[in-house]
Order: structure tokens, then C-alpha cells, then sequence
């Protein structure tokens, strides 16, 4: 089973990579990796293989990372999609749908699509461990059409349910007063990261501020109240905060 926690951040949808699919995408690429090294035996080692096998070689080459398409089909001196047809009537690699109650075979549109499957089956199992975030998009791709669909909805309702539990939290936090506000740990986390920005420094500066008084979080607007973006929020020292609610004159 896969853990609840999306992640929401500026980039791509990530979710969870899940444990059973990390396990098939391990064993794949596992089998893929011994069956190239079995053809490469063929083709290159003379007691096991004929070197003259055009086909062997092209198939090999078809998977190679090294060669894009203009370069592959000046090596092989054929267009990419014969070269492709060739591979496609003994494949080196195999890919299936990583759900382990599916495992459908993925057709292959083109040799683009081909080696994107062999990248992110080596992106997976060299960087990627069990449970680690992944671009769900990328995920996709290891999956087959439906698998997709219902690894998105199901994520997608789990997003709704989870934005519908955070709207409600924030419409509480709105009620709050402040002094109530500042004792809750979502206060606390946005005070803490304005701190860290402004250095634990008051954000006026200037002669006036003493280095030895607190350093106070300031609204520089209400209108997020419960749900402050940080440039909503400055550092302020107690003095220059005071100043800001006309507890001191400005001539202090």
C-alpha cells in the first residue's frame, strides 16, 4: 500500500513511489539487464555467437543511449523505423505495467518512447527507493493506460480530500485571534521561516534598532490572516514593531 502524503510544491504532481511497483520495476530491469548482456554475448563473442549477425547488432544498437536517431541511422545505414522493425521482431528489452495485478505488456510507439522506458527503468532503480516521491507523469509511463487512470483518480480524489481538510483548517485559523493564533504550530512554522530569512535581524535595519531587543513577526497585511504567504510577513525588531502600532512615536 502506498503512504497518504502527496507532495505539493511548484514543480511536477508527486506522489509516493509504491513499494510493489519498486519491486517490478527492480525485477525488470533486472531480467532486462541480463538479457542484454546475453545478446551482447551472442554478437560480440565469436564462441558463442555469429558476428556477422546484422540483426543482433541492430537491435542492440536500437537500445543504445549513446545514439540519437540521425546518428543510429547513419551507423546502420537504414531509416529508424526499419531499424525499430527489426528490433521489434526480437526485442532485447521487455516492458510490462509496473501494478503487480496487471503487469500488461506496454506496446512501443517509437524508438523516443523506447528509450524513455530505458531511461526511467534505470532512473528508478538507480535513484529512486521505495516510498521516495516521484513525478507521477514519469510513473505513468511504466504503466498502462488504464493503470494510469486509476493511479491518478484515486490520487486525485485523495488531493480533493486532503485540500478540503486544509481549506477548513485555514477558515479556523482565520477565526482565531492573534493571541490564540500565535500558540498554533502553523504560526509558528511561517514565524520561524521569516526569522530565518531576515537572519533573526529586524528587516528595517538602520541605527535606530537595538541588536539586543526580540525580534518580533510583523503583517504587513491581514488579508492572508490564517494563511500569510511569507512576503505578508517581516522581521521586525520590538522597537521598529511598536513604532508600526503607534505604541512609540516616531520621534522615539
Amino acid at each position: 500500500m502506498v503512504k497518504s502524503e502527496l507532495y505539493f510544491d511548484d514543480g511536477p504532481f508527486r506522489i509516493p513511489f509504491p513499494e510493489e511497483m519498486h519491486r517490478a520495476a527492480q525485477e525488470q530491469q533486472s531480467n532486462n539487464k541480463e538479457a542484454r548482456i546475453a545478446r551482447a554475448r551472442e554478437v560480440y563473442c565469436p564462441h558463442l555467437g555469429d558476428l556477422s549477425s546484422r540483426n543482433d547488432q541492430i537491435a542492440l544498437l536500437v537500445e543504445d543511449s549513446r545514439y540519437e536517431d540521425d546518428d543510429l541511422a547513419d551507423i546502420l545505414a537504414i531509416d529508424i523505423p526499419e531499424a525499430l522493425q527489426i528490433w521489434e521482431a526480437r526485442p532485447v528489452s521487455l516492458f510490462s505495467c509496473l501494478e503487480p495485478a496487471c503487469r500488461t505488456p506496454l506496446p512501443i510507439r517509437n524508438r523516443t518512447h523506447l528509450r524513455r522506458l530505458l531511461h526511467l527503468e534505470k532512473q528508478f532503480n538507480s535513484f529512486v527507493r521505495a516510498e521516495d516521491p516521484v513525478e507521477f507523469q514519469k510513473l505513468a509511463t511504466m504503466l498502462c493506460e488504464g493503470c494510469a487512470q486509476g493511479l491518478e483518480h484515486s490520487y486525485d480524489e485523495q488531493r480533493r480530500a486532503e485540500m478540503c481538510i486544509r481549506q477548513a483548517r485555514v477558515a479556523q485559523l482565520r477565526r482565531m485571534p492573534f493571541e490564540e493564533y500565535r500558540l498554533t504550530p502553523e504560526w509558528r512554522a511561517r514565524r520561524n521561516r521569516v526569522l530565518f530569512r531576515a537572519g533573526k535581524q529586524c528587516e528595517l535595519g538602520g541605527d535606530r534598532c537595538d541588536p539586543s531587543e526580540p525580534i518580533d513577526v510583523h503583517h504587513r497585511s491581514y488579508s492572508r490572516y490564517g494563511d500569510e504567504p511569507l512576503n505578508h510577513l517581516i522581521a521586525l525588531c520590538r522597537s521598529c514593531h511598536q513604532r508600526h502600532h503607534g505604541i512609540l512615536p516616531e520621534a522615539a
